[in-house]
């Protein structure tokens, strides 16, 4: 095969695998269906709170320790198929120690949700630079804003499929299989993904480089964020975005608690989300390949401010109904243009490099959703939305003066 027919299967491929891979947050969630489990599992309220926490620390933390050994091999595939599935049989045992000590030792089985999925995000998150490096050698740059906008719309949609089957099995089945079924179907979506993974090609190897000593590596990442005004620019943003995004885990209690909604209104801002997620996927990959990733970036933030002021404002029930599709909007396409931007303002070697600093620079801003749940306790979910709207409002401004290396190129070969 030529080169050219190579991206184009490599292109179709990578669609695939994300398709299935992304969907099985409708079976797996970490918002909703693992809380749940927990709760089930007779877990209270502080192991509920601390088990995003825990994910998101697990999946962030190794990133650079990860991005700082990716380049002692030539080749990113072997080492994202061999995690990938390491990652995976998480899952597999998940499932079958809930369905073994479910019913009969729920403690331990507590004991063994929390030390398989910490097992499972980490290896998630040491995989992720190199995964994303992978990607980036394995197709072409003038279409990596469309491959994500795909792989987002076909993962929703998928996900829409798989949060009716989800609602099915909870109440079809009894527990703990209910939940097994879920996490097994999950495992089933993941390896199918692996196995698409397999089928993508890569061409020319890598640099190879010798990991640096652990005060040397931070040295490397001050030098990295110092050195690259756009890169930095786009850290500081994306941080104030990011803390502006913690105000979304309470639109649908603000909601509930100010029109007084019933449970069911949960099912329909959950579908309204997703649909967001199908409409932004394939736009906002259009946008990012014609127009800069930058730009893709900013649609996203503007949209969560959007969510945030109508939630503020919203006279009626209906009007909360276009938060969730502009929240929908901003979760499908958002943490994948952030990848975007980072590759590309990287240097081809150190690329892993750009996507873990990111990462790990991201970590400690999710802390501070438990400090939102209790600024709402105390003076209310208004005040929340004001304060998100002003954090993120100083986001967006920063981001717009943030140079977009994608766009110059663009502008430079249209000449």
């Amino acid at each position: 095969m030529s080169s050219n027919e190579i991206q184009s299967r490599n292109f179709r491929y990578h669609i695939i695998e994300g398709t299935l891979y992304i969907s099985t947050g409708a079976l797996i969630s970490a918002q909703t269906i693992m809380p749940a489990l927990i709760k089930r599992l007779g877990g209270g309220d502080v192991l509920i709170g601390a088990w995003p926490v825990v994910v998101y620390l697990a999946f962030f933390l190794p990133q650079v320790i990860s991005a700082n050994n990716s380049g002692t091999a030539q080749y990113r595939k072997p080492i994202v198929i061999k995690l990938g599935l390491i990652q995976r049989l998480n899952l597999l045992l998940l499932a079958c120690a809930i369905a073994i000590w479910g019913e009969t030792s729920p403690t331990l089985t507590l004991i063994v949700l929390f030390l398989l999925f910490i097992s499972n995000q980490a290896t998630s998150g040491y995989v992720s630079p190199i995964w994303m490096d992978f990607l980036a050698k394995t197709t072409s740059p003038e279409n990596r804003g469309r491959l994500a906008g795909w792989r987002i719309s076909f993962a929703a949609i998928l996900g829409l499929v798989n949060g009716f089957i989800l609602t099915v099995l909870l109440v079809m089945i009894s527990f703990p299989y209910n939940y097994v079924a879920a996490i097994g179907l999950a495992f089933f979506y993941q390896i199918s993904s692996l196995v698409a993974q397999q089928k993508i090609v890569e061409e020319q190897p890598s640099a190879v480089t010798a990991p640096v000593r652990l005060s040397e590596l931070f040295a490397r990442m001050r030098f990295i964020v110092a050195g690259n005004r756009p890169f930095r620019r786009f850290l500081v943003a994306s941080a104030l975005l990011t803390g502006s995004f913690s105000s979304v885990a309470f639109f649908t209690v603000a909601a509930m608690k100010r029109f007084d909604l019933s449970e069911s209104a949960v099912g329909i801002f959950t579908v309204l989300t997703i649909i967001g997620q199908i409409l932004s996927g394939v736009v906002l990959g259009w946008v990012a390949d014609t127009k800069g990733t930058k730009s893709a970036l900013l649609i996203c933030g503007i949209s969560l401010l959007l969510s945030i002021v109508t939630a503020l404002f919203a006279p009626s029930v209906i009007w909360f109904y276009f938060v969730f599709v502009f929240m929908g909007i901003n979760v499908g396409a958002e943490m994948y243009m952030r990848y975007n931007f980072a590759v590309e303002c990287a240097p081809e070697g150190d690329r892993p490099m750009y996507v873990g600093i990111m990462n790990a620079w991201f970590a400690p801003v999710y802390l501070i959703s438990p400090f939102a749940g209790w600024l709402c306790a105390v003076h209310g979910y208004n005040f929340v939305f004001w304060l998100s709207l002003v954090i993120g409002s100083a986001g967006i401004i920063l981001l717009a003066k943030t140079p977009d290396l994608r766009a110059e190129k663009l502008a430079l070969s249209s000449k």
